[in-house]
């Protein structure tokens, strides 16, 4: 049923939360899985160096965060990697690369922080996952949050 599974990784506990159900449903069907993060560009950078520095940085924090979580699944019998893409909004990036790659899944953990009216303008990144996929999206809420 699902043979391409991604996961939105921005190093949060909910985002760790997803990836420990999409290991389960990539070992029930044999699915490929992979971390999808993405590395947006400084916003007041003045010069390329500072540029060039913030994505390095990203990309730092984006490996070391998901090492832990790709040796986990390889121990789970799961191959998993990480693709990190450039720029844009973090859910634009990962809809357009779920598209992009084939994914029939997107796995997103749901912190549940924004409520009322901020809901309501802005939304939140897991909201418009799934309001823009192309294929089915499981968001994993953030047990915390609920009272």
């Amino acid at each position: 049923m699902f043979s391409h599974i991604i996961v939105a990784w921005d190093g949060s506990e909910c985002a760790r939360r997803a990836f420990e159900y999409a290991i389960e449903i990539a070992k029930r069907f044999e699915s490929r899985l992979q971390l999808v993060s993405v590395a947006q560009p400084a916003a007041y950078a003045e010069t390329s160096a500072e540029v060039e520095n913030d994505r390095a940085k990203a990309h730092r924090f984006y490996e070391g965060s998901a090492a832990s979580l790709i040796d986990l699944s390889r121990e789970r019998g799961v191959g998993t990697e990480l693709l990190i893409v450039e720029g844009g909004h973090p859910a634009e990036g990962v809809v357009d690369t779920a598209s992009k790659i084939g994914a029939d899944l997107i796995v997103v953990g749901r912190r549940g922080l924004s409520s009322g009216i901020t809901r309501f303008l802005i939304g939140s990144i897991s909201d418009r996952i799934a309001r823009y996929a192309h294929c089915p999206v499981l968001l994993i809420d953030n047990p915390q949050k609920r009272s």
